[in-house]
């Protein structure tokens, strides 16, 4: 089981690592993020193979279908056992319908091994999710921050936090994910933290 990290821990460092972040943290603080469950992990990342390339709410409709089939949560061992065209009505196509199943194979055959994630290092998970195709750098950062609860990923090609780093720092145009790595190096180790803030000030601004 993942641990919790001591977000205060986070917010005691950032004040004083990166001031600029004091307005968000003291609108949306304390941080509410907790590990998922690891029965979870599959149907997450399964969700990163679905999402590939469609608006959100498609990929939402899609899931909600597989769930229906499958049960919750999405276990490899349930999907496995469907017909393909079973699961291409759901909305996917033949492409991700043969990556979901491969993807179900190597949970089974502990190639992707969800017990051992506890004991790995952040470049040693995303090496190894690497492996399942149709998972990208971005599907995978974004399980290391809201599903495990790593405290030091930046997902430098995450739209939404660029376009907010791009207005904190007033810089002339959004940052490329090297720009953004070099920039934000003070905000380790505690970047996955800082990134939750600015994700919440992103989601608050679209509300407004």
């Amino acid at each position: 089981m993942q641990q919790i990290p001591d977000w205060s821990l986070g917010d005691k460092y950032l004040r004083g690592a990166a001031p600029e972040l004091i307005p968000f943290m003291d609108k949306y603080g304390p941080c509410t993020l907790e590990p998922d469950s690891e029965e979870r992990y599959f149907e997450v990342l399964l969700t990163g193979i679905a999402a590939q390339q469609l608006p959100p709410e498609v990929s939402v409709k899609i899931m909600e279908r597989l769930r229906r089939l499958t049960g919750e949560p999405i276990l490899p061992e349930k999907l496995n056992s469907l017909p393909d065209t079973l699961l291409a009505s759901c909305g996917l196509t033949e492409l991700k319908v043969t990556y979901m199943k491969e993807f179900a194979r190597l949970v089974l055959d502990k190639t992707i091994d969800f017990t051992a994630f506890s004991e790995m290092s952040d470049p040693q998970i995303i090496k190894m999710l690497k492996n399942v195709k149709g998972l990208g750098q971005w599907t995978i950062e974004m399980f290391l921050i809201l599903s495990l609860c790593r405290p030091d990923v930046l997902p430098g090609d995450d739209f939404l936090l660029k376009k907010e780093v791009q207005q904190l720092f007033a810089l002339p145009k959004m940052p490329k994910r090297g720009q953004l790595l070099q920039l934000l190096e003070k905000w380790s180790p505690w970047r996955s933290l800082a990134v939750w803030y600015l994700w919440q000030h992103s989601a608050d601004s679209g509300r407004k």
